[in-house]
């Protein structure tokens, strides 16, 4: 029987939107990427603190360029075929009646 040739694994960014380090959404990235990985994907787990990006502003961009976390945020998405983000969702509270 001839032996099939493997086919390339499927490389998936895995990160969580998240600063805080004990955050839920850092822990569903961790089990995303063991998922993934026991799928047979090659995963690259990261987070957000490996990519210090400011929020945008032109003028900055203008005067001093792309950011350094920016630049490195775009190479591991393009180094990888997928991308899987946990982000937090926060819910506005209502002042006047203290409820969500």
């Amino acid at each position: 029987m001839t032996e099939q040739p493997k086919s390339p694994s499927l490389k998936v960014l895995v990160f969580a939107a998240s600063m805080r380090a004990d955050s839920l959404n850092k822990r569903l990235a961790t089990l995303a990427a063991r998922i993934a990985t026991a799928s047979g994907a090659t995963v690259d787990l990261a987070s957000m603190r490996d990519f210090d990006v400011p929020s945008y502003d032109g003028d900055v961009e203008s005067s001093a360029g792309i950011p350094a976390g920016a630049h490195a945020l775009r190479a591991r998405l393009t180094e990888n075929d997928a991308f899987i983000i946990a982000a937090p969702e926060y819910k506005p509270r209502c002042r006047a009646c203290s409820r969500t």
